[in-house]
């Protein structure tokens, strides 16, 4: 038997990842948090985001930010961290972490709530008790403030998943 293309091996979340950005790029309503730094980020006047355009930028899957230093933006950065084996060890456990980050000039929006607290909904909405490639289904476990400098800020969502071992 080929384990090499199975989950069994960390190449699983290589496709994990691909598929968590896809998923994140078609989401029209995180596209547009992220990309239009208006009040009404939803507003009728502004045009659709093609997601492609903010992968690497604004939807990021490396740890890596944009570092153009001209231009303040809103992005969501996902990785895998913190490789566990599981009480069962024919299971490994992963944490799947989500970096919101926001201009603070940025965070209060026209619709009485707050930039991060949307892009974490839509986050939440796609991926809490959500599958990707293997056996496990995403367990939301907490979430905590993140303060990167004093123009920008935003949360950190953990996301627990498990795999075979």
């Amino acid at each position: 038997m080929d384990l090499d293309n199975t989950q069994r091996r960390f190449a699983v979340m290589g496709k994990n990842t691909f598929i968590m950005a896809d998923k994140l790029m078609s989401n029209q309503r995180l596209c547009r948090l992220l990309k239009y730094n208006v009040r009404d980020p939803f507003s009728k006047d502004l045009e659709d985001v093609n997601g492609d355009d903010l992968i690497h930028k604004q939807i990021l899957i490396v740890p890596k930010t944009h570092d153009d230093s001209r231009e303040q933006m809103s992005y969501v950065t996902a990785l895998f961290s913190n490789f566990t084996v599981n009480s069962n060890q024919e299971f490994k456990n992963a944490t799947l972490r989500f970096d919101i980050a926001c201009p603070y000039t940025e965070w209060v929006l026209d619709n009485q709530s707050l930039r991060p607290y949307l892009i974490m909904e839509e986050i939440d909405k796609m991926f809490n008790k959500g599958r990707l490639a293997g056996i496990g289904k995403l367990q939301f476990v907490r979430a905590a403030e993140l303060t990167l400098t004093p123009w920008i800020g935003g949360y950190c969502m953990w996301y627990t998943i498990s795999e075979f071992n």
